[in-house]
């Protein structure tokens, strides 16, 4: 065996150990994604966490079948969760105290239909909720 034949093994060797990892930050290595929401739970504010804003709803859209309780849950920052009607959709209750900034709102949606919320502090719905809240806004949508 001479030193030219040992090259290559050396050369495959080492290309395997630095090539067929695959992307290490997301396989292994010790990183761990952050952690999305619970089932049926929308996550509101948060400073940044769960890799949203302070001023997001995380999702932005959840789809339930009716039935399925939805509880809304504040991560951070002083928020509402309003809802409105949009061309005739249902609305649902929301927060009975508007600027919550901490603690959980849980609500049965039993009709089918899109239900459409923004935060009055971070959202704009135009008048009268003739088009879609931009900004801080959400829906549920339900089967």
């Amino acid at each position: 065996m001479n030193i030219r034949s040992s090259i290559p093994i050396l050369g495959l060797t080492f290309a395997m150990a630095c090539g067929g990892g695959g992307g290490g930050s997301s396989s292994g290595g010790g990183y761990t994604p952050p952690a999305g929401p619970p089932a049926n739970t929308v996550w509101i504010g948060g400073a940044g966490a769960y890799g949203t804003g302070n001023t997001t709803f995380n999702p932005t859209t959840l789809t339930v079948t009716a039935g399925t309780t939805v509880s809304f849950v504040w991560k951070g920052g002083t928020h509402t969760l309003t809802s409105y009607a949009y061309n005739g959709s249902p609305t649902f209750p929301g927060v009975p105290d508007p600027g919550q900034s901490t603690g959980t709102y849980t609500y049965q949606f039993n009709t089918a239909g899109t239900y459409y919320y923004y935060c009055q502090y971070h959202g704009f719905l135009a008048a009268g909720g003739t088009s879609i809240a931009t900004g801080m806004a959400g829906k549920v949508v339900v089967n």
